[in-house]
Parts: structure tokens; sequence; C-alpha cells
């Protein structure tokens, strides 16, 4: 039962939190082939193509005081601190395995579990709200984790892909695509999608019913998934560079 799991509750046990500077070594460390101002370039690279994912027509929060990407950062620090306490016993390895070492000749299968995610990411646009919410939750759950792999996979935009293989990245991408296509033929989009918006924070009453709202609600979803994933990545960098400082 996940709610009953310590990695996927939202208050670990005392036991299982670092404190201080501790929970800094469960972070994997930082690529040995990068020196540090090119992963500082790499990871404002990194947080810009998720927060640049949704464009600007496509937003809302900007309009709503109290959604910005900061307050995602200090979501991010906090659980990453909480889940490093929770996996360290794992002894995870702390870098991905080197390409030279894998079967290349072997197809790539993501596994039910994350095909599962990622046929649900791509259909945001048409679920339940309440739906979009149960997934992109696991998701940023998973992204969470100090492993090495799950980060390359599902925080990396630059990742290679093998032709037919997926990413959450391009997930993502093709979500987008679909999205722009369907804005054009929603009348009034950019004021309705507000609307919602502020509907779904209780900061304005129901009233009229909204055309189009499973759409606009993925569209809102959609674009603070984005912000958190992008929050996850620039933290644990950071705390991947701050375990590899002498």
């Amino acid at each position: 039962d996940l709610e009953e799991d310590p990695l996927f509750g939202d208050d670990p046990s005392p036991d299982t939190r670092l404190s201080g500077s501790d929970w800094l070594s469960s972070s994997p460390p930082l690529s040995p082939d990068h020196s540090r101002s090119d992963g500082k370039t790499e990871v404002h690279k990194i947080v810009n193509s998720f927060l640049c994912l949704v464009p600007d027509e496509a937003k809302s929060s900007y309009q709503v005081e109290g959604t910005g990407y900061d307050t995602y950062l200090r979501d991010a620090h906090r659980q990453f601190r909480d889940y490093c306490g929770v996996c360290q016993r794992w002894d995870w390895r702390g870098n991905p395995k080197p390409l030279e070492k894998c079967n290349l000749d072997l197809p790539f299968f993501e596994g039910h579990f994350l095909k599962v995610l990622f046929d649900r990411m791509g259909r945001i646009l048409d679920q339940p709200y309440d739906v979009n919410l149960q997934v992109t939750s696991v998701l940023s759950k998973l992204s969470l984790l100090p492993h090495p792999h799950l980060h390359e996979y599902l925080l990396d935009p630059y990742i290679n892909l093998a032709p037919g293989c997926r990413s959450l990245f391009s997930v993502i991408v093709r979500v987008v695509g679909d999205l722009m296509l369907r804005i054009h033929r929603i009348p009034d989009f950019t004021p309705k999608l507000l609307l919602v918006r502020k509907r779904l924070l209780g900061l304005e009453p129901e009233g009229i019913t909204v055309d189009h709202t499973t759409l606009l609600e993925g569209v809102i979803v959609l674009e603070e998934f984005c912000k958190e994933l992008a929050a996850v990545a620039f933290v644990k960098y950071h705390a991947a560079a701050a375990s590899s400082s002498p």
C-alpha cells in the first residue's frame, strides 16, 4: 500500500530522516566528465528546458499570486532530503552504468509500471483532474529518488534515445505539440484557462459551466508539473555539487 510506504507518505518517519548535510552524501555525485562550471550551465539548461516546455500562451500561473517556481524549490529541497534518508540503506550505485558495459543490442523497454505512467501522462489533456494529479504525483516522487538511472531517464531532456523509445521529457513534448494544435480551436482560451485555475484554487466561485474544462485543467496540471520537475532537477544538482565538493 503506497500510503503505508515511508517513501510515498507525506511525512517520513524520524528514523529515515537525515539532518544537516548528511543527506547530501546520498545524492548521486556529479559526473567526473564535467567541470563545475559546465555542470552549472548544464543544470540551468535542464531547468529552462522544463520551464519553457509549456508555451507562454498556455501558461496562467503568472497571473495568480503564490504559484511561482520558488514554491516548488522549497518543497523539492525538503522532500529530496527525506527521500535520501529513506533510500540510504539501499546502497544504490552513484553513477549510471557506462554505455560500454551495456548490451546495446537488446531492445529497451521502460517496464510495465513506467509504461502505464507514460501512457497516462500522454493523455493528460483528456483525463479527469484527479487522475492527472495522481499520475504527476507518482512521477514526481520517482524523479526525487537518488538513483542515477531514474534521474537520467526522468530528468535529463538531452538523454539519447533509441528509435521508438521515449522518456518523460519526450512524452511531455508530444503532449505540448497536441495542445498547441487544440488551443486555436478554443475561443477565448486564455480567460477560460485563468478562470478554471482560479476556481481550482478556490479564488472564484463555481458559476457557469466552462467548455473544454477537462483540457483546461490538464493544461494547468501540465504547467505545474513542469515547474515541479525543474525544481527537482535544480535541487538534486546542487545536492550533488555539495556532496562532491572537497
